[in-house]
């Protein structure tokens, strides 16, 4: 076990301890969520900061990290729907998304290509592998689960009709959707590139 990997799976007790607290019903609480949640994002990027630092860049550690990526987002999405924070459809679209898009890459990845490296449009490399919209889609996530955090703990200091409170809920709504919107549109290119690799194109290929 190395180190970058044991920051990586540290990342999951974490995520269930921020989930227990949004449970809580305590608006302190759920301000200390708020900061949680950026340090648990932030120990994603640490992990991988420190595998470069030692050397320590592995297959195992790529794919602890899409995973344990894949549980906090899905986490999230459907703890906030069943706080009835966002639509049902909401973590519907990441799930659908999750285990389509991981299937096809599973599959593109035991023909020997990566799961950037098959990308071959170039719609499909910048939405998809460029580090631009990565990091916009990983902001968008994060500052919509945050957001949302941050305004249940407004909801119990705040009138509904204080501005605060409906400048933080109107941001946060609309990170919301445009996070469905990325997720779509990042999806939607690995659907479109992974035909190379099916049926007749991969025979022609070879």
């Amino acid at each position: 076990m190395s180190v970058a990997n044991a920051i990586t799976l540290a990342r999951l007790p974490l995520l269930f301890l921020i989930v227990g607290l949004l449970y809580s019903g305590s608006p302190v609480v759920y301000f200390i969520c708020f900061w949680l949640i950026i340090v648990l994002v932030l120990m994603d990027w640490f992990d991988g900061y420190v595998a470069r630092m030692r050397d320590e860049v592995s297959d195992l550690g790529s794919i602890l990290d899409i995973a344990l990526d894949r549980v906090v987002e899905n986490v999230f999405w459907l703890v906030f729907f069943d706080l009835n924070l966002v639509p049902v459809w909401v973590p519907l679209v990441f799930l659908s998304r999750s285990f389509i898009i991981d299937s096809m890459r599973s599959f593109v990845l035991q023909r020997g290509m990566s799961a950037f490296g098959m990308m071959h449009t170039r719609a499909g490399r910048f939405l998809v592998a460029s580090r631009f919209m990565r990091a916009t889609y990983g902001v968008a996530k994060v500052s919509a689960w945050c957001g949302l955090a941050l305004g249940m703990a407004l909801s119990k200091w705040l009138p509904p009709d204080s501005i605060w409170f409906i400048l933080v809920d109107t941001a946060t709504r609309g990170l919301v959707y445009v996070s469905v919107g990325m997720c779509l549109a990042r999806g939607l290119p690995v659907l479109w590139d992974v035909r190379a690799y099916l049926g007749v194109s991969l025979s022609d290929e070879k």
